[in-house]
């Protein structure tokens, strides 16, 4: 049995390195700044279970520090490490010269001269390092005797965190060949989230061009379509370090993990596809790399949270991937595309940027299922499925899906609609119903077992509509909670918000916290101010600063206003006759009413409460709910 020892395992690439090795049989030996915040880390990774957990060691240190900043039992059981995985240092490009120094050179050092020990105590299996795909250091121009600590006109002119980097590249190759231990170079391109889900918590890397498409600050695209920003999935890239982790005699060598130039998408497709993702116009023109990288330098990179170092991975080259292509094939693995999951990973920035900081809900995942994004709690038996409606999304059923767990013990499901939350916007038919019921209709069909489908406002008349289709087959009940049925009265707000998605979402956009609330209260949304979450509000004032997430309630808008008939004759489609359906209705909502043939059936609930009860009073939304288990 091997021992691994791994720098940076709690970071962006080190989660889903050790994710993907929580079902081996390794012991890890984890260097960590907090042990107790790399637990809480570990038990989100698949590190769950007792055996899992008895095979992992923290040793708490500081890369930075001499003997790693360990204590001397902990540095004397890092020396029983056959392999060693050093992916640490911070995704941060503007890091001063003395930190990155610090941070990659010092902690390269450091490891370093721990493998040098083990070698020449009991030999060192593997050592692998993570650096990045611009680094000009190869197997070819390695030069042996030179200092790194003096190599004060390497990379002139280029940001302190891509020569510490690449300094750090060559330290370690010259002390593997000094010394003799297989080394492998992993040189990632700029990494997204793992497939399918694309979550990427790391905003620093593509997450900054999203940052100036979504605030028209990249008129232009840099260097044309001529260039390009390779790109990576993180779970691909974490294969391949696992993989050469579990390579019995590693030969070593570099390895470029990224796809060839011509398979993935270039500056100006790049750049188009996420203003398309975002609803704002695309660049257009181009100009070349050095003068933009110039003109940021000038000081309105830091105006603009564009940093000049950012321009460092447009580039124009290919780069030699046969090593890793070779790699690929052997792993049976896909080859290294993102195209496909590039919505998805775009979409979850957008979510990252409007709310920075958002706290993640304890004992929920992230999941794609279909092309929508989720919150999923797992549990047994049928799983709840609940689709919001306007001016919502996943998070905020996150309280009712807690008590509805707790309750039934089955998994919930909450979906973001598209464009809401976390999920890409609709790539057409998006003022149809059709198109959202078929979204969720595809995200239910990931389930193996028939789902208990729970639509809320108009998340409920989608809901219905899904009922009706073919997926109709896979729904064991129905639950519409305060179903829109017919449009609100127009007035001069909202003649606005039925408008052009430009103009609605302009609307949105520039809605105050006090104007939301005003509206929320007058229209019966909540019954009472004091039946408003906190923070609430401003989630929702927030969330409308995103440009996709203002488009996608303005798609929304327009088939409410436009698609629906008028109070006078509201929408009264047929319940399905062979499904349990059950009907739940806010009796406060002062907007929309409920049509009296559904008011005297069977199935029909009443409730004292404003349209958005299922936010205002989950606990009795919930056990609604779970009566009909």
């Amino acid at each position: 049995m091997s021992d691994l020892l791994i720098a940076g395992s709690t970071g962006f690439i080190g989660k889903q390195v050790l994710k993907q090795l929580a079902q081996g049989e390794e012991r890890l030996l984890l260097l960590v700044r907090s042990p107790e915040k790399a637990a809480a880390t570990l038990s989100k990774q698949g590190f769950g279970g007792s055996d899992a957990v008895g095979r992992v060691q923290f040793l708490r240190g500081d890369l930075s520090a001499p003997n790693l900043g360990m204590n001397p039992a902990d540095y004397e059981r890092a020396l029983q490490a056959d392999i060693i995985i050093h992916a640490g240092g911070p995704m941060s490009i503007t890091l001063d010269n003395a930190k990155a120094q610090r941070t990659f050179l010092e902690g390269s050092r450091h490891l370093a001269e721990l493998a040098e020990r083990i070698h020449k105590a009991r030999g060192l299996r593997h050592f692998i390092h993570v650096v990045g795909y611009m680094s000009p250091i190869h197997d070819g121009n390695v030069d042996p005797e030179a200092d790194v600590f003096r190599m004060d006109d390497f990379m002139k002119g280029e940001g302190p965190y891509e020569r510490m980097k690449f300094l750090a590249d060559l330290l370690i190759r010259q002390q593997a060949l000094r010394h003799g231990y297989p080394l492998s170079v992993v040189n990632p391109s700029t990494v997204v989230g793992a497939s399918p889900t694309g979550v990427t918590e790391q905003t620093g890397g593509l997450g900054i061009l999203v940052h100036a498409v979504r605030k028209g600050l990249m008129p232009v695209v840099p260097g044309g379509a001529s260039h390009w920003v390779p790109l990576v999935a993180n779970d691909a890239l974490a294969g391949v370090i696992v993989h050469l982790a579990h390579e019995a005699k590693p030969e070593g060598g570099t390895y470029n993990v990224l796809g060839r130039k011509e398979a993935g998408p270039n500056m100006k497709e790049l750049l188009d596809l996420i203003a398309r993702e975002l609803a704002v116009p695309a660049p257009r023109g181009a100009l070349p790399v050095s003068l933009l990288r110039g003109v940021m330098k000038t000081g309105l990179g830091r105006l603009t949270g564009i940093p000049a170092e950012s321009m460092a991975f447009i580039t124009e080259r290919s780069f030699d991937t046969k090593t890793t292509e070779k790699l690929i094939e052997r792993m049976g693995a896909k080859p290294l595309e993102v195209t496909e999951l590039l919505p998805m990973v775009v979409a979850d920035l957008d979510y990252r940027l409007t709310h920075p900081g958002a706290a993640e809900p304890e004992r929920w995942t992230r999941e794609r299922k279909g092309d929508l994004a989720a919150l999923v709690r797992e549990g047994l038996g049928e799983p709840w499925v609940i689709v919001h409606g306007l001016l919502s999304g996943a998070d905020d059923f996150v309280p009712l899906a807690e008590h509805l767990h707790d309750s039934t013990g089955n998994p919930v499901w909450l979906l973001d609609l598209p464009g809401f939350g976390r999920s890409p916007l609709l790539r057409e038919g998006r003022h149809s119903l059709e198109s959202y019921a078929k979204a969720v209709s595809e995200a239910i069909a990931d389930s193996p077992v028939p789902v208990r489908l729970v639509g809320h406002s108009f998340g409920a008349r989608i809901a219905l509509e899904t009922a009706k289709g073919a997926a109709g087959a896979k729904l064991s009940t129905l639950t519409l909670l305060q179903p829109v049925l017919h449009r609100p009265e127009v007035g001069a707000l909202r003649r606005a918000l039925s408008g052009t998605r430009r103009t609605a979402s302009a609307a949105l956009r520039f809605m105050s916290v006090r104007a939301m609330r005003s509206t929320m209260l007058r229209e019966g949304v909540f019954a009472a101010a004091e039946e408003i979450p906190d923070g609430y509000v401003e989630t929702i004032v927030r969330s409308l600063t995103s440009p996709r997430i203002a488009a996608a309630n303005a798609d929304m808008l327009y088939s409410l206003y436009r698609k629906l008939p008028a109070k006078a004759k509201p929408w009264m489609p047929a319940l399905p006759a062979s499904l349990d359906t059950t009907v739940v209705w806010g009796t406060k909502d002062l907007a929309y009413a409920l049509p009296e043939t559904y008011r005297v059936q069977a199935g029909t609930r009443l409730v004292s409460y404003g349209h958005q009860f299922p936010v205002s009073h989950p606990a009795v939304t919930a056990k609604l709910l779970a009566e009909q288990v």
